[in-house]
């Protein structure tokens, strides 16, 4: 006992170190998630703002049309701009106002409630009871915008309706003269199109106003459902291939600094009696790696086999784009492609590792190593370097051990909680045991927090569903209003109401589907801003929008314009063919 305690008076005290919020791990990754929130804030409201300017110029320029007499008696008695303008907008403003509080007053409940719901999944949330506080600064913010939206577009229709004469605006504006189109030059076509389907083709090219506004609302509704599938298809790829294609191992053991070769082999013996296959000896150290233009240092891991060949049994080096394999050897300098891209480093490059202090500070006078290839990788960031390569570059570094002891081992064990239960319980009787893990509980954990997205995705469904029904049903609404004559001079004509019915509405199936393939594309283009913009350093989500995300975001947006379709029907029934014909003059 005297000498123990000999022994343990002469040791050095153990450094302390003192950690600040930023530091610790579960601050830092509420605040990464909150900046994520942030990011995303501050894309889809300009897409949400882009429709209700589409929707407040199409509503107030018909309003204005249907009153153009109005206006031309109001101009032609002396009626200066502004007195005439201000009782559109008065309309636009109490509306919008309107709409403004309703919004907030309601949305402020739900939103932040969802939101709250689903990072409760991750952290301690605390949930405060209703009715939740409203923030003043942004309900004044928001509102503004979408109130200073609509009485802006309410502002052009009334000021390009008065630039007419009063003389001109007393009269019902003429109709377009006809004109031809382009699908009217290719003749073989032309010929064997039916009578009701050319008519259709010339009044869609007609109405380009009409036809923007109806390709641009459709088109913002179904890129924000893309968006939302996409997310959830970019993330729950991080489990699929980083703990399928990616990592094939299912099991790590780590020993202590104090560990033997006996323990060690003791490790191995263990696994093997459990029957583990596929067992690799590495070492992984915390460090610091710098790129070649002095950029931040970024936390890696950096691995190093004690065999080169054994570790790629274990994990699949390949490039993201094109899978084409990457060779490792005991020469190779493989960094993962988040890392890379952080660092903005390339093969060819060379890169600098620091050993890493408890602080997470990096020390030593670093050792560099030229990078022979880039991988793909989804959770972590990963320096893998083979052990000729490491030996070279620790002897750059007084502080590195050029030679290593290869405490983790990886292996592929039995699934099945049982199994994994007895393992643990036999490992745990090898001396100087560290740490045990298994990619199940991982798989498990990853689930549970990226379940929070699922609610994301459907609030961004609900909203362009909200979306695609008011714009369609809007502009709906207003072609019908614009061609009552038209469609009565139909029925005069003994049209049936079918066909009726496809006059006016294969126009909206046409404009739907054209937008339905716009949104397709600017979808995917706005889910790989967000995916880029959203993303921390330690995860990198997945590239690839499914197949069936592009089905689905195309084939909802389709319902939501059927079922405007079968709303608007009892107006098309309700058109009087006596009073729709009366003359105007």
């Amino acid at each position: 006992l005297a000498d123990a305690q000999a022994e343990i008076d002469a040791m050095e005290p153990p450094e302390l170190y003192v950690l600040d919020r930023t530091q610790s791990e579960g601050a830092a990754s509420y605040q990464a998630d909150s900046e994520r929130m942030d990011s995303i804030a501050d894309v889809f409201p300009a897409m949400f703002f882009l429709v209700a300017a589409l929707v407040a110029l199409t509503t107030m320029t018909r309003m204005v049309e249907n009153e153009r007499i109005e206006i031309g008696t109001y101009k032609a008695l002396g009626y200066g701009t502004g007195t005439i303008a201000c009782k559109y907008l008065a309309y636009a403003g109490a509306a919008s106002v309107t709409g403004a509080v309703i919004g907030i007053a309601v949305l402020s409940q739900i939103l932040p409630y969802i939101v709250m719901r689903a990072y409760a999944i991750i952290y301690a949330v605390p949930a405060p009871p209703l009715p939740l506080p409203i923030q003043p600064g942004a309900a004044l913010l928001s509102g503004g915008l979408g109130v200073g939206v609509t009485l802006l577009c309410t502002w052009f229709a009334v000021v390009s309706s008065l630039r007419e004469t009063p003389s001109r605006l007393m009269l019902p504006r003429p109709p377009k003269a006809g004109k031809r189109i382009l699908l009217e030059h290719v003749g073989p076509l032309w010929r064997r199109m039916s009578f009701s389907w050319k008519v259709t083709c010339r009044n869609i090219f007609r109405y380009k106003r009409r036809f923007l506004m109806t390709i641009i609302g459709i088109s913002g509704c179904t890129a924000l459902m893309l968006v939302g599938f996409g997310l959830h298809d970019s993330i729950w790829d991080i489990i699929d291939n980083q703990f399928g294609t990616i990592q094939h191992y299912n099991t790590v053991v780590s020993l202590n600094a104090n560990a033997t070769d006996e323990d060690l082999e003791s490790v191995r013996r263990t696994l093997r009696e459990h029957d583990a296959t596929e067992l690799t000896r590495v070492d992984v150290q915390n460090m610091q790696v710098v790129g070649t233009d002095d950029t931040d240092p970024l936390s890696v891991q950096v691995i190093v086999p004690q065999e080169a060949s054994a570790l790629t049994d274990v994990i699949t080096f390949r490039e993201r784009v094109g899978h084409n394999p990457v060779a490792f050897d005991d020469d190779a300098v493989l960094v993962t492609e988040k890392a890379a891209a952080r660092l903005g480093l390339h093969v060819g490059d060379e890169l600098t590792l620091y050993r890493q202090d408890g602080m997470g500070n990096a020390t030593g006078g670093g050792a560099r190593a030229r990078i022979t290839g880039i991988v793909e990788n989804y959770v972590g960031n990963m320096v893998y370097v083979g052990p000729e390569a490491w030996r070279q570059a620790a002897a750059q570094d007084d502080g590195m051990d050029a030679e290593l002891a290869y405490r983790t081992t990886y292996a592929v064990t039995p699934d099945g909680q049982r199994a994994r239960d007895d393992l643990s319980a036999a490992l745990r009787e090898v001396p100087h045991l560290s740490t045990v893990g298994f990619s199940a509980i991982s798989i498990e954990t990853y689930s549970t927090m990226l379940s929070s997205i699922n609610l994301i995705v459907v609030v961004l469904i609900v909203s362009a569903a909200a979306l695609a029904f008011i714009v369609l049903y809007n502009l709906t609404n207003i072609n019908i209003g614009e061609r009552v004559r038209e469609i009565a001079t139909l029925k005069v004509l003994g049209f049936t109401r079918g066909e009726v019915n496809a006059y006016i509405f294969r126009e909206i199936a046409i404009l739907s589907l054209v937008g339905d393939l716009f949104g397709l594309a600017l979808g995917t283009w706005l889910e790989g801003f967000v995916i880029t913009t959203v993303e921390v350093d330690v995860v990198m989500f997945g590239r690839i929008i499914h197949p069936l995300s592009y089905l689905y975001a195309f084939l909802l947006t389709l319902v939501f314009s059927a079922v405007v379709v079968l709303a608007m029907r009892g107006r098309l029934d309700r058109v009087d063919m006596v009073e729709s014909l009366k003359s105007v003059d």
